[in-house]
């Protein structure tokens, strides 16, 4: 059998490329468009409120605000805070699900829980003490159904969040707690996406946005009501579904 050709394992016998991580790449994205963004609008005044989700903007049809959303910080603070929690969480998502699964990931529960946001920003401003729908921005919502996703997974799994040692279920309610209170001081939209991104990591990670997952789990919980007795748990799934 002929020899392999040297190039074929990256050029001249070395090894092949490694690919850049997911994480990474997404990470640059949101410091690009952030900063980029900010200087533009700056220098225009126009820039980061056309990328930002708007509930009203969007039902005028300004679809783009969809897949723009997640990579704009328009605050310092919340540019650095988004950076190094997209960087803790989503390494560890993306080693433990692997590139393919985390891309879906990311991409499915930003643009679900940007849809489910729409109806729960005017529920939310008709029971909350604000009447605005208001704007959201940054990677959250993909952040808040990673955290769901660890919290089902492994809540005692011990981490390192920044230099505090802590549970991983008390670290995931310590960042959701402190999402849901930003929420509450910037608004319906904002809190909507944060409340639909823990919507929709529990969806994805359990599988219950498939019609027949769900009817399953409701037969099966219906049955344990009648029965109370003996039965049978299934084992827990831990792919992504």
């Amino acid at each position: 059998m002929p020899s392999r050709p040297a190039f074929a394992s990256g050029g001249f016998g070395l090894p092949p490329p490694r690919a850049i991580p997911v994480t990474m790449v997404l990470c640059g994205l949101l410091a690009v468009v952030s900063l980029v963004g900010a200087v533009v609008g700056r220098q225009t005044g126009v820039g980061l409120e056309l990328l930002r989700f708007q509930v009203d903007a969007v039902l005028d049809l300004e679809l783009w605000r969809f897949l723009t959303f997640p990579f704009v910080e328009s605050t310092a603070f919340g540019f650095l805070i988004g950076l190094v929690v997209l960087w803790m969480f989503g390494g560890w998502f993306e080693a433990t699900y692997g590139r393919h699964d985390y891309v879906r990931f990311f991409a499915t529960s930003c643009l679900g829980a940007a849809v489910l946001a729409i109806p729960l920003s005017f529920v939310l401003s008709l029971i909350m003490p604000f009447s605005d729908v208001g704007a959201a921005e940054g990677p959250g919502p993909a952040i808040n159904a990673m955290l769901v996703a660890m919290a089902y997974r492994m809540p005692d799994a011990n981490v390192l969040f920044f230099v505090f040692p802590m549970r991983a279920r008390t670290m995931i309610l310590v960042v959701l707690g402190y999402e849901i209170i930003q929420g509450i001081y910037t608004g319906a939209a904002d809190l909507s996406m944060t409340l639909a991104g823990m919507l929709m990591g529990y969806l994805l990670v359990t599988g219950m946005w498939r019609p027949q997952r769900l009817v399953d789990f409701v037969r099966l919980y219906l049955l344990r009501r009648r029965r109370r007795g003996f039965y049978v748990v299934p084992p827990k799934d831990h792919r992504l579904n």
